[in-house]
């Protein structure tokens, strides 16, 4: 999605290593994704949005979703985790628990900073006609966003976040760099459910394809791994979403694409 300036509301999201994972890993595979799911891909979240999407989009058009990456080092429990998740499925606005797409992969650690097990994770449901890869110039200045519900200043530990950008303001010379920027979708996020605990084979296979194999490579890889799984996941229906009704409008072609 090309864009010559940040729009007065749109979804930002900082990105770093994740589960063991460094980011330029993560992006590429997340490129496979896309070009997997003709356009459509899934970035992990760990918190929901509520309802400040469809707030800053009442109509269900998309919204731009814009990726920064995060300057600082990563947490200790982000290079290494204890355990590492795949998330097979996820929850539909009925409560109706669905499989993902088989080309789909969301990971996340497996407990939290507490040491609690992680009982929840979400995901951003993303378009772009673009790779991926091609650079954008633009940064954004936290100074000039506020969350566009409460319109208060965005916190320090937020990550991902909907925000009312002023545009009055034009100085974002400083701040964070976009690595890219794409669409959400309606319903714009989604929970996910059925954690499925990685063996340490299939991290370390997932890592090797991510840093230098194809997409081929990669397709042929979580195909084979999702329906490893799924022999250990509880049984979900495999009832498309998107022929189910949705509090969002949404006529775009993701209804086709992602959870088929």
């Amino acid at each position: 999605m090309a864009i010559t300036q940040l729009p007065a509301a749109f979804c930002w999201s900082k990105m770093g290593t994740e589960s063991g994972e460094d980011l330029s890993s993560i992006i590429r595979r997340k490129e496979w994704e896309r070009q997997l799911g003709d356009g459509i891909f899934l970035w992990g979240i760990g918190q929901s949005l509520g309802a400040n999407a469809a707030l800053a989009s009442p109509t269900g058009d998309p919204l731009a979703v814009v990726f920064s990456p995060m300057p600082s080092k990563p947490k200790s429990i982000d290079l290494t985790p204890d355990e590492v998740v795949l998330w097979d499925s996820w929850v539909d606005a009925h409560g109706q628990v669905l499989p993902l797409p088989s080309h789909s992969f969301v990971t996340s650690r497996a407990h939290l900073p507490s040491g609690r097990r992680k009982e929840s994770h979400y995901a951003l449901v993303c378009s772009s006609g673009s790779a991926l890869t091609e650079s954008v110039p633009l940064r954004v200045s936290p100074s000039t966003l506020k969350n566009f519900g409460t319109g208060r200043a965005l916190g320090s530990s937020q990550v991902t976040a909907v925000v009312a950008h002023d545009n009055q303001n034009l100085d974002e010379s400083s701040g964070y760099a976009v690595s890219f920027v794409a669409q959400l979708q309606a319903p714009f996020f989604v929970r996910l459910a059925h954690p499925i605990v990685l063996g340490t084979r299939d991290i370390a296979k997932a890592s090797d394809i991510g840093r230098s194999g194809s997409v081929r490579d990669w397709e042929s890889f979580v195909t084979r791994l999702r329906h490893s799984v799924k022999k250990r996941a509880a049984p979900v229906s495999s009832e498309d979403m998107f022929k189910r009704p949705t509090p969002f409008k949404d006529t775009s072609p993701v209804q086709k694409l992602l959870f088929a």
